[in-house]
């Protein structure tokens, strides 16, 4: 299939312009490498209020379209809603953002912010916005609009989660898009099938206003009086998620109350799942390149010269110690290299990602005197945020655990560089991009053997455990405390391995090549469990 008509991302975030999670980093990995392959490669957006248009040296194009939704969530008839559009370049991808006073008005990607609460107490942080479903068509249908507009026909339409989920059924069912999208393949990447990620829309009445689709149509994936668009999705275009073991793990049942029975679901309708680990982009996070980490000291994993991220761990825990961190509510604090190595966790502070028996673990191992200190960097959960800063004042803990509650990316590369090891004790886990960061920069991750984790070899490229318990994860932790004190050749090596498999297996080149170009054209089928 010839691509030449250009591969467009759908999504409700990437990298630089819109970050929430992982989504982040594969929409904008997967449409730089293919820019780089010499494809047109597009990214379409909502225009959030909190990105600088100015900043980003956007344009306006000439056209503006309104579309018909819902004022609210189905207790009004749809009414015109209207959406401009504008155009940047970055790295060779051109990134089409969809604004609306719908989109500008959101200080977050999906939640609202202590902001929203505090001016209006019916928006708690941290939860979702009432909207999102009309944030989402306005992307799906959006896109679609604006590629008719700008008569382009697009090879492929990228869509990515749920949030995008509907699309293949419009360039299918929609009778002005089935026209003009003839030639246009959909794919859906599932990002993460957890209870809460499928964009479900409550209501058929609802669904049929939102989308424009015909009940019959939306009737196909009505499961629980909700509309499944994971589950639409899948029955008009190839899908995948991102790894191998994430979509075994889906398709053989291991997963189906995580995931809402998505599994039996597409085995029912006889959809087969693809997994494809996401790939990296490395120069971000290669310190050997200081001006494109923004760290800055240099060091080099793979010469085993670590005296920068020494250095780079001194001046970010001198910040915390002075209260210099803006941006972020610090709590504890932690004492010299005395005290034994650095374990860093990056991320959201919620169950999926084992936070809650991290926590146990930690008092577990603080009581014990295990010689160690971590330091937490993310926001979640109140529940969680509140049981870490109770840790963080207990007398085992002090000097051992401080929690960074909040997110920067500068901090966030800074704790990335200062670790000696990385943790990551999800419940499940599609892929994980965090442990490749964390290698990169000289750290070896922990992690809970689940989904995309299995990725890391256990003794080789970090440590492994399977039993999702605070014994499992100890166990793990203990073990790389002997290995620091007395078997450190080996973490020379694991790190250096570790660093090596990324630029070998699994750079974005690579992925997009070996597995997305295939699945992109149709000439091939990417392996993967199936059904």
């Amino acid at each position: 299939m010839d691509l030449s008509t250009g591969i467009w991302q759908l999504a409700r975030e990437c990298s630089s312009i819109a970050e929430a999670g992982g989504v982040k980093d594969v929409v904008a990995g997967l449409a730089k490498s293919i820019a780089a392959a010499g494809i047109p490669s597009t990214v379409v957006l909502p225009r959030y209020g909190f990105v600088d248009l100015k900043a980003l040296g956007a344009r306006r194009l000439p056209l503006t379209f309104d579309l018909r939704l819902p004022r609210d969530n189905g207790f009004s008839p749809p009414a015109p809603e209207p959406v401009e559009v504008w155009v940047c370049e970055r790295e060779g991808v051109r990134i089409l953002l969809l604004d609306s006073p719908r989109t500008r008005d959101k200080r977050a990607v999906y939640t609202y912010r202590r902001e929203d609460e505090q001016e209006n107490p019916h928006k708690h942080k941290g939860t979702g916005h009432w909207d999102v479903h009309h944030l989402n068509m306005i992307v799906q249908r959006g896109a679609l609009l604006v590629a008719r507009r700008l008569e382009e026909r697009p090879a492929v339409l990228h869509c990515h989660d749920g949030h995008c989920g509907l699309v293949p059924a419009l360039l299918a069912e929609d009778p002005q898009a089935r026209a003009w999208f003839k030639q246009t393949r959909a794919l859906l990447t599932i990002h993460n099938a957890g209870r809460g990620y499928h964009q479900e829309i409550y209501g058929l009445d609802f669904a049929g206003q939102l989308s424009g689709l015909p009940q019959a149509v939306l009737r196909r994936a009505y499961r629980g009086e909700a509309v499944d668009p994971l589950v639409l999705g899948g029955l008009y275009a190839p899908v995948n998620t991102v790894s191998e073991g994430y979509a075994r793990e889906i398709m053989s049942g291991d997963l189906e109350e995580l995931t809402g029975g998505l599994g039996s679901s597409y085995r029912e309708n006889g959809v087969t799942l693809l997994g494809i680990t996401n790939g990296i982009d490395p120069l971000p996070f290669d310190p050997r390149r200081p001006e494109h980490t923004g760290l800055k000291e240099a060091f080099d994993p793979l010469g085993d010269d670590l005296e920068g991220k020494r250095r780079i761990r001194a001046e970010l825990l001198k910040r915390l110690t002075a209260g210099k961190l803006p941006g972020l509510e610090t709590h504890g604090r932690l004492s010299g290299e005395e005290a034994g190595p650095l374990y860093t966790f990056v991320g959201r502070l919620t169950r999926q990602k084992g936070v809650d028996l991290l926590i146990g673990a930690l008092s577990l191992l603080f009581t014990r005197r295990a010689g160690m200190r971590v330091l937490i960097l993310g926001e979640g959960e109140k529940g969680i945020e509140e049981s870490l800063v109770s840790l963080c004042r207990e007398v085992p803990a002090r000097g051992r655990l401080a929690v960074l509650l909040g997110y920067s990316t500068e901090i966030a590369k800074m704790v990335y560089a200062s670790g000696d090891f990385f943790l990551i004790p999800s419940l499940f886990e599609p892929c994980g991009l965090t442990d490749f960061y964390a290698q990169m920069m000289g750290s070896l991750p922990l992690v809970h053997r689940v989904g995309g984790l299995e990725k890391v070899e256990h003794g080789v490229t970090g440590y492994s455990y399977d039993e999702h318990s605070m014994e499992g994860l100890c166990g793990a932790v203990l073990a790389s405390l002997a290995d620091y004190h007395d078997n450190p050749g080996l973490l020379t090596r694991m790190r250096r391995q570790a660093v090596e498999r990324i630029y070998s297996r699994y750079t974005w080149d690579k992925v997009l090549a070996q597995n997305y170009l295939p699945l992109y054209t149709g000439e091939a089928v990417p392996p993967g469990p199936g059904v």
